[in-house]
């Protein structure tokens, strides 16, 4: 995205801020936030890493409800845990 974002600006010479802004559905503020980026700050945005969710430990257990029993609920299936 902030590559696009750069890439549609072009320095000055591409589209506005508003343009950029309405045709991403962004806001001006984050387009111009964006634009003031350097390369590591962009980096540094894009390689976040992923965090472990709580319901990891029980994943293959839901689906394995959910297979056998596809009409549960998801009140349910938080019971059976």
């Amino acid at each position: 995205m902030i590559h696009k974002i750069k890439a549609l600006y072009d320095e000055g010479n591409g589209l506005k801020i508003r343009a950029i802004a309405r045709q991403l559905g962004l806001s001006r503020n984050t387009v111009r936030k964006y634009l003031r980026m350097d390369e590591a700050a962009i980096e540094v945005k894009q390689s976040h890493r992923e965090r472990r969710k709580q319901l990891d430990a029980y994943r293959d257990y839901i689906v394995t409800l959910l297979r056998q029993f596809p009409n549960l609920s998801a009140a349910k299936v938080l019971y059976k845990l």
